[in-house]
């Protein structure tokens, strides 16, 4: 099955804080296994499930370490379990919030919106003026929380 995919975009960014007390931090190279783990477990029985292993998982988070900016992805945490997360990347000089990942057991809390929030807000305070998002078609959670946050499609992802 093909999948498309579609750019998001705001700008400005908004400057404003998560409602909700998380814990939370910047990622480090020792969450590697608790965020392989997440990555697989958010993405199972989505449409963004490709039928991926652990193995998949632990090659998609060593590519997203050479590529996130640390300084404005988050790791959210509850009793020092990992259960959310979201990077931000650069490509052709624009910021991307990318991927955004909630343990199952935790979704519709409002953890994803709170983590893109916290990125949302780290940009907006470094001066950064637009970010982006690429979203699956059809991804209704993600199409929902991204233009609820003012976020707007510009076109297909190429």
């Amino acid at each position: 099955m093909t999948r498309t995919r579609s750019e998001y975009r705001m700008s400005p960014i908004p400057v404003a804080t998560p409602q909700c007390s998380l814990q939370t931090r910047h990622p480090v190279d020792t969450d590697r296994d608790a965020l392989a783990a997440l990555l697989l477990d958010g993405y199972r029985n989505t449409i963004d499930d490709e039928g991926e292993d652990l193995d998949d998982a632990y090659v998609a988070i060593d590519e997203y370490f050479t590529r996130i900016e640390r300084r404005y992805s988050f790791v959210v945490f509850e009793q020092d379990i990992v259960v959310a997360f979201s990077f931000v990347v650069v490509v052709n000089e624009t910021h991307y919030i990318d991927p955004v990942v909630v343990a199952s057991a935790r979704k519709q809390r409002g953890l994803a919106r709170a983590t893109v929030q916290l990125c949302l807000a780290s940009l907006a305070a470094a001066g950064i003026a637009e970010v982006g998002a690429v979203i699956t078609d059809g991804n209704i959670a993600s199409e929902r929380l991204f233009a609820g946050l003012g976020f707007r499609r510009c076109g297909e992802w190429e």
